[in-house]
């Protein structure tokens, strides 16, 4: 995709970029992190885990540390379980696939809403049957993770499973999950804060392209695109979507006046202050070495 954009103009863009906007994107990106790690505490909390706000945050840093190092966010997710669980593996399974869970809700909604402002003031529809596929899917997850009549009918396919005792252990982490399905305030809070977040990580990048001295596009646009975009980038194509990201980037704003260059460049800048400022989980992953002992350990 770069070799076919002039690299001399991105580079302009980079180089003659405000320092204070840098600073205001990545602290849109902070937010984001400290309203993840809220979101996590109000379902860690639900569970009575009893984890201190500090040391949720802790641990959300180095999973975003993980994430941004692996090809996936599973690393991510698997850091969060093993500095939780307290010998409560299961349930803090549970607590990291119901905050994924409600993080896609979020998403698709804010999604939703972006690609129905397009259908309204553009006539727009090329991205609203994917948005609805998505969120239809997600919608039938959810029932399916928080519901006892889903249980009760998969259970006992999925404890067929015996090679190593999958199944027995698939059954209690949906178990576990179950209990969220009657939390209504706590799913209604949840989904707040996944709408806060999308909200957040339009206003990173738009302080980007603030910074490089455009002012003939406002926020809107990116409230309605950036959404789009990280739906498209949960596609596994490529490592941490790069290149995805960027052509769409390129295909939307595009459309409101952003030369590709510019597009690109403050796509580039905003993934890479949000890799520098996750790299703060990697110093707190030096620091903090939890340890859980074996006989706090779920049998297994």
């Amino acid at each position: 995709l770069l070799w076919r954009l002039d690299l001399e103009k991105i580079l302009a863009a980079v180089g003659g970029m405000v320092v204070r906007f840098l600073a205001y994107g990545a602290i849109a990106y902070l937010a984001f992190i400290i309203v993840s790690a809220w979101r996590w505490q109000v379902l860690l909390d639900y569970k009575r885990f009893d984890n201190p706000f500090m040391k949720t945050m802790v641990i959300y840093f180095i999973a975003t540390f993980f994430n941004n190092l692996l090809p996936t966010t599973i690393g991510g997710d698997v850091m969060r379980i093993y500095y939780s669980m307290k010998g409560r593996r299961t349930e803090a399974v549970a607590t990291v696939l119901v905050d994924r869970i409600l993080g896609f809700v979020g998403l698709f909604i804010f999604a939703l809403g972006a690609v129905l402002y397009l259908l309204v003031s553009k006539n727009q529809t090329e991205f609203l049957p994917f948005t609805l596929i998505g969120l239809a899917g997600i919608i039938v997850v959810t029932y399916v993770f928080f519901s006892r009549r889903a249980f009760n009918l998969l259970s006992v396919y999925i404890g067929r499973i015996t090679l190593f005792r999958l199944g027995d252990r698939l059954n209690r982490i949906h178990e576990a999950t179950i209990d969220f399905g009657g939390a209504w305030w706590t799913i209604v809070v949840c989904l707040l804060q996944s709408i806060l977040i999308q909200g957040l990580l339009a206003l990173a990048p738009f302080m980007v392209m603030k910074g490089m001295g455009i002012e003939t596009v406002g926020i809107l646009p990116f409230l309605v695109y950036i959404p789009i975009i990280n739906v498209v980038s949960m596609i596994p194509i490529s490592f941490n979507a790069l290149g995805i990201r960027e052509y769409f980037y390129i295909l939307l704003f595009g459309r409101v006046g952003l030369s590709a260059e510019t597009a690109v460049a403050v796509s580039l800048v905003s993934f890479f202050l949000y890799v520098v400022l996750s790299l703060t989980g990697f110093i707190c992953f030096i620091f903090y070495r939890q340890k859980v002992p074996d006989n706090q350990k779920e049998a297994s």
